[in-house]
């Protein structure tokens, strides 16, 4: 009875020690995140970091390189006749 005691406190520590570096490292990760954008002051910040760099994307000649718009091209053009296909049916 022991033994049994003994193997399963050795098996539970390994497993609890195995989920911390596994999973518990991306849980508490994203919990950080989560309480970054909860944060009131925080949520000021980011929103005026994303309006600058949106101005700064509008004060550009050309918003896209000629690949890429190649490339968005494509996927836009591939999207609408998808969809065109879809609502004929």
């Amino acid at each position: 009875m022991r033994t049994f005691i003994l193997k399963t406190i050795v098996i539970t520590l390994a497993i609890y020690i195995l989920f911390q570096f596994t999973l518990g490292q991306v849980i508490n990760d994203i919990s950080s995140k989560f309480k970054l954008v909860s944060n009131h002051h925080q949520r000021i910040e980011i929103k005026t970091k994303i309006l600058e760099e949106m101005k700064k994307g509008t004060e550009k000649e050309n918003l896209f390189s000629d690949e890429e718009r190649v490339i968005l091209s494509n996927f836009i053009n591939k999207i609408l006749n998808e969809l065109k296909t879809t609502s004929q049916k």
